[in-house]
């Protein structure tokens, strides 16, 4: 099953891929049409997950050790001797259809994700063809910019030296230090297109699972970073109207609201008691 997303920034888009001295540049990468800007498909992912692990442990009410704090956050690690342990991943699917759906490793193995998540590319005259989307006579290269900040020490502004209780040389200092540096962004209005694959054997706990992260996403919509700097934000539409969000309010189907209350319930009857099969054995209490 593929699901498409699109995108539709409400604030310039800032995704770094390189720095050079006092620049930093958006991702790019290679493709058939020359060089494309992309937002990468695994800071979506680690977005998801981000969000997906929050309401599972919100639901469950407790929290959890470093090593499945882990698992649950940042996809895991090994750090013993791997596994083929066929019974553990089975338990494990059967109880924690979020990381079933994500994957990662669990200590002493690693478990297979049922979904591929692709990158984000703009929708634009040199990607519409390749993305199977309506013409469109916008160039990417029409689409991106660059701005500068001024980064300041605070710290040698004698007035606000007042406020540390040990200023010691910067508060002598008679002048700001500043520095300055640029930033290069995707502009508001910029819209991009993104498809995730789920398998065939994709659950609906599993499918539960992905629409819980999403919809805990879309509450706080945010793309790429410099957040602080009112950088980040969008509207989007998922499918065929199952997700949407528009100027921050999130409208979700009766399918995706039978399929997140499906998950919420198995979470509620299963409880926290298994948490433990997440880690190696060794902290996975």
């Amino acid at each position: 099953m593929k699901l498409r997303i699109k995108y539709t920034a409400t604030a310039p888009i800032s995704h770094i891929g390189e720095t050079a001295s006092t620049g930093s540049y958006f991702q790019t990468i290679k493709t058939s049409n020359g060089r494309l800007p992309i937002i990468t498909a695994n800071s979506v992912r680690g977005t998801l997950r981000d969000n997906g692990a929050k309401y599972l442990l919100d639901a469950l009410g407790i929290k959890v050790n470093k090593e499945i704090f882990n698992v649950l956050f940042s996809g895991g690690n090994l750090n013993g001797t791997m596994k083929n342990d066929v019974f553990k991943a089975k338990s494990v699917r059967e109880h924690f259809p979020f990381v079933s759906l994500f994957g990662g490793g669990l200590g002493d193995m690693i478990m297979a994700g049922k979904m591929i998540v692709g990158n984000l590319y703009p929708l634009t005259s040199e990607t519409y063809e390749m993305l199977n989307e309506p013409m469109t006579d916008i160039s990417w290269k029409n689409l991106i910019d660059e701005i500068e900040f001024t980064r300041t020490d605070d710290g040698k502004d004698d007035i606000l030296a007042e406020y540390m209780t040990d200023p010691g040389e910067d508060k002598k200092a008679k002048a700001s230090t500043q520095m300055r540096f640029a930033v290069q962004y995707m502009a508001e209005g910029t819209e991009f297109v993104q498809d995730i694959y789920f398998f065939d054997n994709v659950t609906d706990l599993e499918m539960g699972a992905f629409y819980s992260a999403m919809t805990e996403w879309f509450k706080l919509p945010k793309l790429g970073g410099m957040s602080s700097k009112g950088f980040g934000t969008f509207n989007a539409a998922v499918g065929d109207n199952l997700i949407s969000v528009n100027n921050g309010e999130v409208a979700i189907s009766k399918e995706v609201e039978r399929l997140i209350s499906l998950y919420m319930d198995f979470i509620k009857s299963e409880g926290a008691e298994r948490i433990g099969i997440l880690g190696s054995g060794k902290n996975g209490k």
